[in-house]
């Protein structure tokens, strides 16, 4: 039977809760792991156990092979007690097969680029206050290019709120 340990999942991209606790201890140079690219964060109330739990209550199969046979050359999204959407894919590291994300623009989920996560959770850990000036002092910090104005920042401003629970 499969078990939450066969789930890979990056949760620093994709779980809210596990990005909150980590912005405690977490420090700039941590940052760079989260790449270049777009990811959805989950931010609703399922913790990362119970999420697990109810994505293998979901897959019909007992083992790796019977989960590929089912998921048929491709994937699949099921959907969650709390409505929230979640692709399962092939998971390539030993042992994990099972790899777990938000689907996209899924219900309790927010669609963000790297940067603007980079940024929002440099400026928590650096506890600073979002002016331009100090927005842009930590934009440089971690290799970013500078913004022109905070107007161009809704996005920023809307990760800082999730951020902030």
């Amino acid at each position: 039977m499969a078990t939450p340990e066969n789930i890979l999942f990056n949760a620093l991209k994709h779980h809210r809760g596990f990005i909150c606790r980590q912005l405690q201890t977490a420090n700039v140079t941590s940052l760079q792991s989260l790449g270049n690219s777009q990811m959805d964060i989950y931010f609703g109330s399922l913790d990362l156990d119970a999420l697990f739990k109810e994505v293998i209550t979901l897959i019909p199969t007992d083992d790796e092979a019977s989960y590929l046979a089912w998921l048929n050359g491709g994937y699949k999204e099921i959907t969650l007690s709390d409505t929230s959407r979640w692709v399962l894919l092939h998971g390539t590291e030993p042992g994990k097969y099972i790899h777990l994300h938000p689907a996209r623009y899924s219900p309790h989920s927010l669609r963000v680029k790297a940067t603007i996560l980079k940024t929002a959770m440099a400026i928590i850990i650096a506890n600073a206050e979002p002016d331009l000036d100090t927005v842009n002092h930590i934009r440089r910090s971690i290799s970013l290019s500078p913004v022109k104005s905070l107007e161009q920042c809704e996005h920023l401003w809307e990760v800082l709120e999730m951020l902030h629970v």
